[in-house]
């Protein structure tokens, strides 16, 4: 019986290392999940202090870059201020009713004295020193230079203590957009001399405006600067160039900025097979022309 359970326990060699393997790999089973938990904190420890590096960096970054936009925004401003400087030779003077050989010989520019006059010439006056600073044409850092030689004299009403104080309301003058040389449109608040220019071309291009809302398709107009100006301007369509569908050219047509050479060129081709446009209504109903180009186009087109 003895010997047989020391046979039983007797093990070659082989047995006895793989008994000692299975042994190993049952610890470190068992020793596994210890491990993972150990190895996972110190990961979540390094990805915690590798986003607080990265949160530095961006921070400091936006800092960076803030202040290169104020060192900017300031070189900017001193170097308008050295413009100005250069530019201007004041003297005092009254802005009201100066002659244009006084505001040249104070160095501004010959469109500059135009706005001016233009806005003496409909009744405008300066009261009061920041009246001259609300002209569109004057910058803030010329005026910045000017204002110290402004001298206005003040407004007195002799007969204020006799006489009660009698309103005088003044009519808003509105610009004709369809009308408006390059000088006129500078009175309109946000219009300098490139957008007047810009927009001048363009009227020419379509033969004028039927809507304000057309300024938006003036390169770099947008909506807020439409919106200033809105109750500023108006538009008379009587001043609207059309062309006369029953004799005009796919060439001449497709110049105008609504229309392609497709869209001239079907035009043309539907008044061949009706021989003559007798009503709008026939070019409405050409397939390429939908209902929103129409209501477009057909303040350009007429019949004759």
């Amino acid at each position: 019986m003895l010997n047989d359970v020391k046979n039983y326990f007797n093990f070659s060699k082989g047995e006895r290392n793989g008994i000692i393997v299975l042994i190993a790999m049952i610890i470190l089973v068992l020793a596994f999940p210890y491990l993972i938990k150990v190895t996972i904190e110190d990961n979540n420890e390094e990805f915690l202090a590798f986003k607080n590096d990265i949160e530095k960096f961006e921070r400091s970054l936006k800092n960076a870059n803030d202040s290169v936009s104020e060192a900017r925004q300031l070189d900017f401003q001193q170097m308008d201020r050295s413009v100005a400087e250069n530019k201007l030779t004041p003297f005092p003077f009254n802005p009201n009713l100066l002659p244009s050989e006084q505001w040249s010989k104070m160095g501004l520019k010959d469109w500059q004295i135009k706005v001016i006059k233009k806005f003496e010439a409909k009744g405008g006056k300066f009261y009061k020193k920041e009246d001259f600073k609300r002209m569109f044409c004057i910058t803030p850092s010329e005026y910045e230079i000017l204002e110290p030689y402004i001298t206005i004299p003040e407004q007195k009403n002799e007969y204020a203590g006799s006489k009660p104080e009698i309103k005088v309301i003044k009519k808003k003058i509105l610009v004709d957009l369809n009308s408006a040389d390059s000088v006129t449109l500078l009175t309109l608040y946000g219009i300098g001399p490139s957008f007047a220019k810009r927009i001048i071309k363009y009227r020419n291009l379509l033969g004028g405006f039927y809507d304000k809302a057309q300024l938006l398709e003036v390169y770099g107009f947008d909506q807020d600067r439409l919106d200033q100006i809105t109750d500023y301007c108006e538009v008379n369509v009587d001043g609207i160039k059309k062309i006369d569908v029953n004799t005009v050219r796919t060439e001449d047509l497709k110049k105008h900025p609504y229309f392609n050479y497709a869209t001239a060129k079907a035009i043309v081709d539907q008044r061949t097979i009706v021989r003559k446009f007798t009503t709008m209504q026939q070019i409405q109903q050409i397939p390429s022309i939908d209902e929103k180009m129409f209501s477009k186009i057909q303040n350009y087109l007429f019949i004759k």
